[in-house]
C-alpha cells in the first residue's frame, strides 16, 4: 500500500513532466489574410451605375456585322459577320434616387466610339436608347420617380463591328444626364 508521502511526490513529477512536455511543444504560426469590404450609401439626386454596357466576346468575320443589346429585354442579337464567342453581356443598368414622386429628366448620347488600346481602331455603338421595364425611350425620357423616389434605368445599343475588325478590348464610356425638376 502506498502512502501519502508516496504519492504526492509521483504526482508532482508527473506534473512537472507534462509541464516540460507542453512547453517544448512546436509553435503554431497563425496565418492572416487581408479583404476588401465596402458599402455606399447615397443621398437624394443621386445616380449610381450598378452595371456597365458590355458586348461580350465577339468574333469578327470578313464583312461588317452588328452586335445588338436591346435595352428593353437584355436580348442580344449578333448579324453579319459578327459572331457572339461568350463573355459578359448586359445593358448597363442605373438608379436614380430623388424625392418621392420628383420629376426626372433623363438623356444619353445617341452614339459614342469604344477605342481599341493600340489608340487606332475604334468601333462605334449607336442606336443608344433607354429603357425601364419594357419600355424604350430612345435617348430622353421625363420619368416620375416612384412614392420611394427610386427609377431604374438601363441602357443598350447597337455595336457596329468592321469586317475584320482588330482584335483586342475596346473600351469607351458615355455620359446620362439626370436633371431633377
Amino acid at each position: 500500500m502506498k502512502t501519502r508521502d508516496q504519492i504526492l511526490p509521483r504526482l508532482i513529477g508527473g506534473l512537472f513532466f507534462v509541464l516540460v512536455a507542453l512547453t517544448s511543444a512546436p509553435a503554431v504560426f497563425a496565418q492572416t489574410a487581408a479583404a476588401d469590404s465596402s458599402a455606399i450609401t447615397i443621398g437624394p439626386l443621386s445616380v449610381v451605375k450598378t452595371a456597365d454596357l458590355q458586348y461580350g466576346n465577339i468574333i469578327a468575320g470578313p464583312t461588317n456585322g452588328t452586335v445588338f443589346i436591346d435595352t428593353r429585354n437584355g436580348n442580344v442579337t449578333a448579324a453579319g459577320g459578327a459572331t457572339l464567342a461568350g463573355g459578359a453581356v448586359n445593358r448597363a443598368n442605373f438608379i436614380i434616387y430623388g424625392g418621392p414622386n420628383q420629376i426626372v429628366e433623363i438623356s444619353i448620347p445617341g452614339a459614342l466610339w469604344v477605342n481599341h488600346a493600340n489608340g487606332t481602331d475604334r468601333m462605334r455603338i449607336d442606336q443608344l436608347a433607354i429603357g425601364n421595364g419594357n419600355r424604350n425611350f430612345s435617348t430622353f425620357v421625363r420619368g416620375l420617380l416612384g412614392t420611394l423616389g427610386i427609377y431604374n434605368l438601363t441602357v443598350g445599343g447597337r455595336l457596329r463591328v468592321n469586317g475584320s475588325q482588330q482584335e483586342g478590348a475596346y473600351t469607351g464610356s458615355f455620359v446620362m444626364t439626370v436633371d431633377y425638376l
